[in-house]
């Protein structure tokens, strides 16, 4: 957001890359969220979408008497898992990430499944994770240059959307679980395999076995289910 007067060090350089959790900048420090997100013990993460403003310097930028009204940022956000980006170059070096042209946030269109990320990115206990964005137009370039001497308050200059699911207590023991079967691990998956647990409670059941079968009856609904909502994906197995 902007802060009336423009104070450099208030806004990251462009280039650079900068953690929603960790630094300076945005309205997540501010929240008191300054700290290295980590998958505690007996916690589960499903990072499920990222996204951020979409735009193509210099698009859509207005100055009104010196003041920065609308800002439409060039910039890419990025996951990171321990030291590893989710999202590479074509030579496959880490890169900056995602677009918001490609992952828009708000989204303006029809939500497509592949904006969401696919299969979902599994952050087990002791490590640690990150989103990050890099800005590429250059707010300080163009404060020096006149374009703009102050910036409203109520100015967004870049928002960065992170979708996830954190599984605590018994639930990440069951998502651990899941995770071992091969089964993928959601809202659903947790409640149905809890609800399972219950009911297989005291009967004399070979245990392997029994997960076996029920784990093959889950992804037959999982697949009927996405079948006819249309969302199902090739898998390259089929």
């Amino acid at each position: 957001m902007g802060n009336g007067a423009f104070v450099a060090t208030e806004f990251p350089i462009a280039g650079t890359e900068n953690s929603i959790f960790v630094g300076n900048y945005g309205t997540a420090q501010n929240d008191n969220l300054n700290a290295v997100a980590m998958v505690k013990d007996t916690e589960f993460a499903v990072v499920e979408k990222i996204a951020c403003t979409p735009g193509v310097s210099p698009q859509g930028s207005v100055v009104s008497a010196g003041s920065l009204t609308t800002w439409i940022p060039n910039m890419s956000v990025q996951l990171v898992v321990e030291t590893t980006g989710y999202y590479r170059d074509p030579q496959n070096v880490y890169s900056n990430g995602l677009s918001g042209m490609a992952s828009p946030y708000p989204s303006t269109i029809e939500v497509i499944p592949y904006y969401d990320i696919w299969p979902p990115v599994y952050i087990i206990e002791g490590q640690t994770w990150d989103v990050r964005y890099t800005f590429y137009n250059d707010l300080h370039a163009a404060f020096d240059n006149g374009f703009f001497t102050t910036i409203p308050t109520d100015v967004a200059l870049g928002r960065v959307y992170v979708r996830y699911t954190l599984f605590s207590g018994s639930d990440s023991l069951i998502a651990d679980k899941l995770l071992s079967l091969g089964l993928p691990i959601s809202v659903d998956s947790v409640q149905w395999f809890r609800r399972l647990l219950l009911q297989s409670k005291g009967l004399e059941t070979e245990t392997f076995n029994f997960y076996l079968k029920a784990s093959r009856k889950f992804r037959e609904d999982e697949d009927k289910k996405q079948t006819m909502l249309g969302i199902k994906r090739y898998s390259g197995l089929e």
